[in-house]
């Protein structure tokens, strides 16, 4: 296949992964923080733009629905009217962080080998903000769901085979995106494994 076609296969792999996450939020068989989400959200929107201004061609698709699936799901949970909490000290620092990674994108978004720099502050900022939800899926696997997550991962997994240009700033966000959403995961897949759950459980 082309690289064209591999990002595009990639892409449609990370937008198909939020569709049973959404219908579970839908449900409210699972209850996603809503701060969190819309954090993610803002920091998706850097990730997207510091990405393509460092070089993302073909390889991009995951990062636009990297963007877009965070805002349907805070949308949704916003929708469903769950309770928002205060950001705690650790989103609030990921908020800042987020919000100045799309400030350098402005900044510097036509000279390429310095808008990677913004693309690095961006992916700080997500893993910080992931770090609560990394805490969360371990301490209670039964209150999220392993499909959308590990979905998630594949999709970006097979967007590093898309890249075209060979550089940091290309490989960077998607094997993060690879190895954060497979933490996530994998905690839910053991204890489904472990007490070998139905398959409604892992959707």
């Amino acid at each position: 296949m082309s690289k064209e076609t591999i990002g595009l296969l990639s892409g449609a792999i990370v937008i198909v992964s939020v569709i049973p996450y959404a219908i579970r939020v839908y449900q409210r068989k699972i209850h996603p923080n809503v701060t969190t989400w819309c954090l993610w959200t803002i920091i998706g929107l850097a990730l997207l733009l510091t990405y393509r201004s460092s070089g993302a061609s073909a390889n991009v698709w995951p990062a636009v629905f990297g963007f877009t699936n965070p805002l349907i799901v805070a949308g949704l949970i916003i929708w469903k009217k769950n309770d928002w909490e205060p950001l705690s000290t650790v989103e609030r620092v990921c908020l800042a962080v987020g919000l100045l990674s799309l400030v350098l994108w402005l900044w510097l978004r036509n000279d390429r080998e310095m808008v990677q720099f913004a693309l690095y502050l961006a992916i700080i900022a997500d893993a910080c903000a992931a770090i609560p939800t990394a805490v969360f899926v371990w301490t209670k696997p039964m209150e999220e769901r392993p499909f959308a997550w590990g979905l998630y991962a594949i999709g970006y997994g097979i967007g590093i085979f898309a890249i075209t240009e060979h550089t940091v700033a290309n490989y960077a966000l998607p094997v993060y995106m690879f190895i954060g959403a497979s933490s996530i995961a994998l905690p839910l897949v053991i204890h489904r494994i472990r007490y070998r759950m139905r398959l409604a459980e892992w959707l």
